[in-house]
């Protein structure tokens, strides 16, 4: 969203110089009235015409150089209070930015104990990666954990339709740039916090059966800033120890099917899993090393 920002700004400005350099080139060479009929009046002998000849090319050849200096003046003073504005713009977003990662970071402080913004923003940086593994490997079981029922049936039915085309996503060589909060919500005794990354990585789709490339490079990586959001329930009593069917004693992260009964447990989870993800710029980056 920053980098459409940005563009929009460079377009305003440039569009800016274009038209007053238009507007002071069209002042300052258009002749005057006076010039040209001196011009062609007095063309009778060699004497009047030299004369004429050269007051034409001398006054004709450009406008009042005070009127230039004027608009000149007067354009760069355009394009300072410009410059300034765009400069408080930036400074007052930046600042509005600021604000809102505290207020998140206060709010979670206040309906979670001992929390750490940092140890937070690392481990849901870890969730993702081992969810973008898990994906890569056909292996969602092992994070039906830490995502959402909702996610795992979307990823479920694009796993499918990749293992239908004999493809698979590569997505590998994680590194992370910047992490950070940007709102929490609370409602329903559940806790949901939107966080912001910017990650690198190699993301492409191979045919499984030759190695070959189909969609994407496997030789540059992507830079990729994606927003997520993560949710965990307040309330620690909501977690379940025993099938409510059958009795069986569950895993307690568990959001599955009981494996001795069948029955789907519905259960808010205690602790964060992602709800959704979100793929908000991306860009090749051409020079990296690997």
């Amino acid at each position: 969203m920053k980098k459409k920002t940005n563009l929009n700004r460079i377009l305003i400005l440039v569009s800016i110089v274009l038209i007053a350099f238009l507007i002071i080139n069209i002042i300052v060479s258009k002749p005057t009235h006076a010039d040209s009929g001196f011009s062609t009046s007095y063309g009778g002998s060699s004497s009047s015409s030299g004369s004429s000849s050269s007051g034409g090319s001398g006054s004709g050849g450009g406008g009042d150089p005070g009127v230039a200096l004027i608009l000149g003046v007067a354009f760069f003073g355009i394009l300072s209070a410009f410059g300034l504005y765009f400069h408080v713009a930036d400074k007052i977003e930046k600042n509005k930015e600021e604000q809102e990662r505290i207020k998140a970071e206060n709010i979670a402080k206040q309906y979670i104990p001992n929390f750490n913004k940092d140890e937070f923003l690392l481990n849901v940086y870890n969730m993702y990666c081992n969810i973008q593994v898990a994906w890569m490997n056909f292996k969602l079981e092992d994070v039906k954990d830490i995502i959402t029922d909702e996610l795992y049936t979307m990823y479920e039915s694009q796993l499918a339709t990749l293992t239908a085309k004999g493809e698979q996503n590569i997505m590998k060589d994680f590194n992370l740039s910047r992490s950070w909060m940007k709102r929490t919500v609370v409602e329903n005794n559940t806790i949901t916090i939107t966080t912001g990354h910017i990650i690198q990585c190699f993301d492409y789709i191979i045919n499984q059966t030759t190695g070959e490339v189909v969609r994407g490079d496997k030789d540059h990586k992507l830079n990729i800033i994606y927003e997520m959001e993560f949710r965990k329930t307040l309330d620690q009593n909501k977690k379940i120890d025993k099938c409510p069917n059958c009795g069986a004693q569950v895993d307690v992260n568990s959001s599955g099917i009981c494996l001795f009964c069948r029955t789907k447990l519905v259960t808010e989870n205690i602790n964060w899993v992602l709800t959704q993800k979100k793929v908000q710029y991306q860009s090749i980056i051409y020079n990296n090393n690997n």
